[in-house]
């Protein structure tokens, strides 16, 4: 049987406004952070409908995975209009995103990396990367388990904010007024003409550039 998989609002009586479907890799940070961006940013133009997995499937979070989220609301909605723009959100962490990249090109996703995670996007907001030594930048790069809960990016973020849940990421707090800043910083980072970044970076900022309405 199919997986099915349930947009947070209904396509009905929005057609006429370009959608955004983001699939994301992470349970929890990636649909706060987006959902809340979107209300944040009052933008009627643009609906930003973050797409999340049936709890039996929740264990699975492998890029390719996501893909199929993207086929699966594809197929429930025949109807979808040429313009909208469907994301796989990923990080990069230890996966060989190869055959992600090949899919999403053949099947007209837009593909966002975050290398190594979603985090090094909120940190970007924060600070800049080259307020840091190359020995703390090689300990993002591998970003390793500090503990069961938290790796080396979700504490530097939790040094810097004195609290950070994946969950309750609180954006409006800590992170919107901080957006521009974090797309100019992102870009700076980013060669585009690669198909993802091969070092800390994000390309996040490619979508969240459209949901707060810059042009």
């Amino acid at each position: 049987m199919p997986r099915k998989f349930h947009p947070r609002s209904r396509l009905s009586g929005v057609r006429d406004a370009k959608l955004i479907v983001i699939a994301s890799e992470g349970a929890e940070t990636e649909p706060t952070y987006f959902r809340e961006l979107a209300s944040l940013a009052s933008n009627t133009q643009v609906k930003v409908l973050p797409l999340t997995r049936n709890e039996a499937d929740s264990g699975k979070s492998a890029p390719r995975y996501v893909v199929q989220m993207l086929d699966d609301f594809r197929n429930s909605y025949p109807d979808q209009e040429s313009n909208d723009e469907l994301w796989a959100v990923v990080d990069l962490d230890n996966y060989d995103l190869t055959e992600t990249a090949r899919l999403c090109y053949q099947k007209g996703y837009n593909l966002a990396v975050s290398n190594p995670c979603i985090e090094i996007w909120l940190l970007l907001h924060l600070k800049s990367l080259s307020e840091y030594s190359s020995e703390v930048l090689d300990e993002f790069r591998e970003n390793p388990k500090i503990n069961s809960r938290r790796n080396r990016l979700d504490m530097e973020l939790l040094n810097i904010l004195g609290e950070y849940n994946k969950s309750n990421l609180k954006v409006e707090k800590h992170f919107y007024l901080r957006t521009e800043k974090a797309i100019e910083r992102a870009k700076k980072l980013d060669d585009i003409k690669l198909r993802w970044p091969n070092d800390l970076g994000s390309r996040v900022y490619l979508i969240v550039e459209q949901i707060i309405n810059k042009k």
